[in-house]
């Protein structure tokens, strides 16, 4: 009557033990510059909804979710494959960390770079976790499906290899803020329109 049990266990591990082996090949390329940056004109705004749910496609039915996108179309040079890493990871992260409350995502564009923000009202961290956040297989052990450790160092590296910056603000008990700043051509915005009330 345990196989079932022991089954599962044995899937979830599995699963854990893929990730791992996958994360540590990605950094592995990563460290040694083996990963193709390849900079296409696109229009972000109609790709960062969706990779936004693809990162929270796993959330705890309690968390709301908020995505702010204030183009209608803002067609930028960016590396698509590589940023939607990036801001998948951050979701997935977020998630994680947030059993109730709201994860958010919005972004825009000034004087040359995309800026992104990605945050959770869930756990957060304390001051020594901060100083962590980004060292490799130095996460916490936020719950059972808390991932490899490597998620954010990979996030950091893929920016920096993209000559952007991320910064990290976080407090316990009131959640954590990402900040993501790329640096882009944009050939054309398309602002919505302001709703008056």
């Amino acid at each position: 009557e345990d196989e079932p049990i022991f089954a599962e266990e044995i899937k979830k591990n599995t699963n854990t033990l893929l990730k791992l082996i996958n994360d540590i090949l990605f950094l592995s390329r990563l460290d040694a510059h083996m990963i193709e940056f390849n900079y296409q004109e696109t229009d972000f705004a109609m790709l960062f909804e969706g990779w936004c749910y693809m990162g929270w496609s796993n959330l705890s039915p309690d968390v709301k979710v908020v995505v702010e996108n204030p183009y209608n179309s803002l067609l930028v040079t960016i590396d698509q494959q590589n940023l939607s890493t990036v801001i998948q990871k951050l979701c997935v992260y977020t998630g994680q960390n947030t059993q109730e409350g709201t994860v958010r995502a919005k972004y825009e564009y000034r004087h040359g770079e995309l800026m992104i923000t990605i945050e959770d009202t869930g756990k957060g961290l304390d001051a020594d976790g901060l100083k962590k956040a980004f060292d490799r297989f130095a996460h916490e052990e936020i719950s059972e499906d808390s991932g490899t450790g490597l998620g954010l160092p990979i996030v950091r590296e893929l920016i920096e290899q993209m000559n952007g910056t991320i910064e990290l603000q976080s407090e316990r008990g009131k959640g954590s803020t990402f900040f993501v700043s790329i640096p882009c051509e944009m050939s054309t915005l398309e602002k919505k329109a302001e709703i008056t009330v």
